[in-house]
């Protein structure tokens, strides 16, 4: 069994792990070092898997690798943050990767404003975890998927409200709807994915002033009768 632990997630920084109790997959990593050790009880985890090189996300790649972490990235993210040392495992989309004895990740293209960002699939032999943020567009059906783990940064409803009120810059509307995932297209994802056999549901990545946190989790359970957590709180 994979158990989830969301540790920080937003704009200013994203920490998720994944444990089945002997190893812990550290997803993303958009915190120094010093608090990620705080927040884990300074346990280092067995792998480490980086979406992208946006550093609310790799923050602390470089500084886990030199204790010894190994991290999965693209090639593209790997350059981009320059991390290049025998620690960075460069992925590809579409292949899988044995991450502990127990544990495997497989690899997705997700759409955001970056040089090669990915979503993971992590699976042992109890959970298959779905796990994408920063991505405007998912164009792939996964089966048999136990956990979610998925953006749901902004409404597309909260965010014209917002230009309207003099709030939010139409670019950065046009940007945020170009590279964060709507909790519209969240629901659209849920509806063309088979849940039967999902046990809850995660919505992380949330915009401070551009989400809700209370409806999109009623959004959420409505539409699949699932138990829907908000990573950070708020509902």
């Amino acid at each position: 069994m994979l158990n989830i632990e969301a540790y920080a997630s937003g704009s200013t920084g994203n920490l998720y792990t994944l444990s089945d109790g002997t190893a812990t997959i550290m997803l993303d990593c958009g915190l120094p070092v010093r608090k990620i050790q705080q927040l884990t009880g300074f346990r280092l985890p067995n792998a480490l898997l980086v979406t992208h090189e946006h550093g609310d996300h790799s923050h602390a790649v470089t500084g886990l690798q030199r204790l010894g972490v190994d991290a999965y990235m693209t090639q593209g993210t790997a350059e981009a943050i320059g991390a290049l040392g025998h620690r960075t495992k460069i992925v590809e989309y579409n292949h899988s990767y044995r991450l502990t004895d127990r544990i495997t990740a497989s690899v997705f293209k997700t759409q955001h404003d970056v040089r090669e960002p990915c979503g993971f699939i992590v699976q042992d032999s109890d959970d298959k975890v779905l796990y994408a943020t920063d991505t405007y567009y998912i164009k792939y059906q996964f089966p048999g998927l136990t956990k979610i783990m998925i953006e749901a940064n902004h409404s597309y409803k909260i965010l014209a409200e917002n230009v309207r009120a003099g709030r939010l810059h139409p670019a950065q509307e046009r940007r945020l709807i170009k590279s964060h995932f709507s909790v519209e297209n969240v629901l659209d994802f849920l509806a063309t994915n088979d849940l039967s056999m999902l046990k809850e549901i995660w919505l992380i990545h949330l915009s401070a002033g551009n989400a809700d946190p209370v409806e999109f989790k009623r959004l959420v359970a409505a539409a699949t009768g699932k138990p829907v957590y908000i990573a950070g709180g708020g509902g």
